[in-house]
C-alpha cells in the first residue's frame, strides 16, 4: 500500500509548546466499537468549519469515512452551539464571539485494516485519516494529541514525538499520517541506522518476537544502507496486525501497518511473503513518503488526487520489495527468480496490457485498479506488476548503458538527495531526466515506449542480458476455452470471460451456470472435462442464464495462457554473468 504528506510547516521548526489545537481520543463506548474524539482551540467570531476525509493517503479510493460519523456536538466555552452539517463530510459552527470552541463526535470503527479505524473491549487502533477531522483554514497549525486509554489497556504506541503525557503534530498531515494503538500487546524493539524502531503485534499469531525483531533489522539495515546510512526518522513503528483473513499494508512517513494471517509465521513462503510486504511498506519511508511524484502532496482530502506517477511510487517499490530480500539472504536465486517469473506471467496473462498503458493506470487508478469488476482484465492492467517490471528493465537498461557503473539504486540516491535540499515532489520531466543523469544518455525512448505505450516488454532480451533464458512451460496443445469457471454451492459459475476468445463469441457470459458438457452432466471443479477436450474440437454447452437453459457451440483454441520460467544459462558468457551477479549483488 503507499504518499508521502508534503508537510503544511517544515518539520524540523521549532514548535511553541502551546499547540495551537487540541485532539483527544476516548473510549468510553469500546463495546460498541466507538471512539470518542474531541478537536478544541481558541477562535474568534465566524464560522468554523470541519472536514472529514473521503479518501487516504496511499490509498487510491474514495472511502467516505463521514458514513461512520455519528453524534456531532459543539460549544463555545461550555454553551452548546447549533450546528449545520452542510454536505456528507462537511459540519459548521458560527460563533458571535471569541472562545475556546470544542467539536465531539463519535467514529464507528468496526474494521480492521491498514486503512481503517477498529475498536473492541480489549484494543483500539485508530487510522487518523478515517477518524480525524480537519479545522479547515487551520491544517498547518500545530496539534496536541491526548489519549484516554481504559485502565485495563497498557499500552498506547503512536509515531508522534511525546510531550509530557501527549504527543505532537507539526501540523494535521502529520497527525492524520500518525496511527494510534491502544491495548495491551506483544512488542519488540530494534536500531537501524541510528534510529529506533518497535514491532507492535496486534493479535496473537505464531511469532517469536526475537525472530521477528532479527529478521526486520536485517531488511531495515539492507535499506538505511542504500541511502547514507542515517534514518530520516527519529523513532519508527512497526503496526502488525495478525488476522486470520486480510493482507496488505500502508506506508507513512515514520510507521507502517502491515496485516498478515497469523499463523503465517510457521510457513517458510508465506512468513517470506510477509517479510517482502514489510520490506515493501519501509522501503516507501524514501520512495513515496519523502521522494515522490509532485501530485502526492500537499493533498485535497476531500477528492481525488490524480498522477501519472504511481508505478513510480509503487511500481519501483514493488520491484524492491523482493529485491531486498535477496540481499538480505531471505531468498536464494531460485526462489528470487520464480517471483520475477510470476510476475511475467501475472502482466502476460492479462488482455489488458495490449489495452492499458502503465501512465493510465497510474492516473485511472480510482475507478480502474480500486472498483475492479468482472471485465478488468481485459481491459486494465496494474501498475504494482507492470510497473516492477518496468523498474527491473530500467534497472538493466542503465546497468547496460553505464557497463554495470550504475543502476537504479543510483536514482534512488539522486533523488533522495534532490528531497533533502527542498522537499518537494518531483515531475514527470524531473523523474525521467534523473535517470537518463544517471545512464548517461536520454532515457525519452524507454519512457515513451514502455510506460507511455503498451509496447510489450522485451523479456528475452532483459534475459539474454543476464544470462538467463525464459521457457514457457505452459501445454501449448492444451484446450483454451477463454473463460475461468469458480465454484459455488457444487455449481460451476462463469467468473470471467476473455475478449476475443471462444466462450465469448460462443455469446456465454459471467454468471452463467455451466449445467453440461457435449450432453454429460458436469458439476463443480471442471479442470478434468476442461483437459479431456481437445483445440478446434467443437463442444455443446448447456447452461443457464437467471434460471433460463441455453445451449451454444464452443471451439475451443490452442491454450493461449503463459508459464514462463527464468533458468541461468548453463555456460553464461563473462559478460552475462557480471551482469548477473551485479543485478542480485548484496
Amino acid at each position: 500500500m503507499r504518499i508521502l504528506i508534503l508537510l503544511l510547516a517544515l518539520t524540523t521548526s521549532v514548535m511553541t509548546s502551546q499547540a495551537s489545537i487540541s485532539y483527544s481520543i476516548a473510549f468510553p463506548r469500546a463495546n460498541a466499537h466507538y471512539v470518542t474524539v474531541t478537536i478544541s482551540g481558541q477562535v474568534d467570531a465566524g464560522k468554523h468549519t470541519l472536514i472529514m476525509p473521503v479518501w487516504t493517503p496511499g490509498s487510491y479510493k474514495v472511502r467516505e469515512f463521514s458514513q461512520h460519523v455519528d453524534g456531532f456536538n459543539a460549544d463555545l466555552d461550555g454553551a452548546d452551539m447549533p450546528v449545520l452539517r452542510a454536505d456528507k463530510n462537511t459540519w459548521e459552527v458560527t460563533t458571535s464571539k471569541a472562545g475556546n470552541l470544542r467539536f465531539t463526535y463519535e467514529v464507528y470503527a468496526f474494521e480492521l485494516g491498514v486503512r481503517t479505524s477498529y475498536v473492541d473491549a480489549t484494543k483500539a487502533f485508530v487510522h487518523g485519516v478515517s477518524a480525524f477531522m480537519y479545522w479547515k483554514g487551520r491544517e498547518a497549525e500545530s496539534i496536541l494529541l491526548d489519549v484516554s486509554n481504559p485502565s485495563s489497556w497498557n499500552d498506547v504506541f503512536v509515531s508522534l514525538p511525546k510531550e509530557g503525557n501527549s504527543w505532537k503534530a507539526a501540523n494535521f498531515d502529520l497527525l492524520a499520517d500518525s496511527p494510534i494503538a491502544c491495548g495491551t500487546f506483544d512488542s519488540v524493539t530494534y536500531e537501524s541506522g541510528g534510529c529506533p524502531h518497535t514491532v507492535v503485534m496486534i493479535g496473537k499469531g505464531s511469532y517469536q518476537l526475537d525472530t521477528i525483531a532479527r529478521d526486520f533489522k536485517t531488511i531495515s539495515d539492507i535499506e538505511v544502507n542504500l541511502f547514507d546510512g542515517v534514518h530520516p526518522s527519529s523513532q519508527y513503528i512497526h503496526f502488525i496486525q495478525n488476522v486470520d483473513q486480510g493482507g496488505g499494508g500502508l506506508e507513512h512517513l515514520n510507521c507502517q501497518t502491515s496485516q498478515v494471517n497469523r499463523w503465517a509465521y510457521s510457513d517458510e513462503k508465506k512468513y517470506r511473503s510477509f517479510l517482502g510486504l514489510v520490506a515493501h511498506e519501509y522501503f516507501h519511508l524514501w520512495n513515496v513518503k519523502r521522494i515522490r511524484p509532485i501530485e502526492l502532496g500537499p493533498f485535497d482530502y476531500t477528492t481525488e488526487n490524480y498522477t501519472d506517477q504511481l508505478w513510480v511510487a509503487e511500481g519501483i517499490t514493488s520491484y524492491y520489495d523482493d529485491l531486498f530480500l535477496k540481499r538480505a539472504g531471505f531468498h536464494t536465486e531460485e526462489s528470487y527468480l520464480d517471483v520475477v517469473s510470476s510476475s511475467i506471467n501475472r502482466l502476460e496473462n492479462m488482455s489488458g496490457r495490449n489495452v492499458m498503458t502503465l501512465d493510465e493506470a497510474s492516473k485511472l487508478a480510482w475507478i480502474k485498479a480500486y472498483l475492479p469488476n468482472e471485465n478488468s482484465q481485459n481491459v486494465t492492467i496494474s501498475y504494482y506488476n507492470k510497473g516492477m517490471l518496468v523498474a527491473w528493465l530500467l534497472d538493466l537498461k542503465i546497468m547496460e548503458m553505464t557497463h554495470g557503473k550504475k543502476r537504479l539504486d543510483d536514482v534512488m540516491r539522486l533523488l533522495y538527495s534532490n528531497w533533502k535540499k527542498n522537499d518537494v515532489g518531483f515531475t514527470v520531466d524531473e523523474f525521467e531526466q534523473a535517470c537518463s543523469s544517471v545512464a548517461g544518455k536520454s532515457l525519452t525512448a524507454f519512457f515513451n515506449t514502455y510506460v507511455r505505450s503498451t509496447t510489450p516488454l522485451p523479456y528475452d532480451q532483459m534475459a539474454k542480458y543476464l544470462g538467463l533464458e525464459l521457457k514457457n512451460k505452459a501445454d501449448v496443445q492444451s484446450a483454451f476455452l477463454g473463460m475461468r469457471i469458480k465454484v459455488e454451492g457444487g455449481k460451476s459459475i462463469v467468473s470471467f470471460v476473455q475478449s476475443e476468445g471462444p466462450a465469448l463469441f460462443a455469446g456465454m457470459q459471467v454468471n452463467d451456470e455451466i449445467i453440461a458438457f457435449d450432453g454429460w452432466r458436469v458439476q463443480g471443479d471442471l479442470t478434468d472435462e476442461i483437459n479431456r477436450m481437445k483445440p478446434e474440437k467443437e463442444v455443446e454447452v448447456i447452461y443457464s442464464r437467471d434460471g433460463e437453459m441455453r445451449r451454444c457451440k464452443l471451439t475451443p483454441i490452442p491454450n493461449q495462457t503463459v508459464e514462463y520460467q527464468l533458468k541461468r544459462l548453463e555456460n553464461p558468457s563473462k559478460v552475462q554473468a557480471e551482469a548477473y551477479q551485479k543485478w542480485l549483488e548484496n
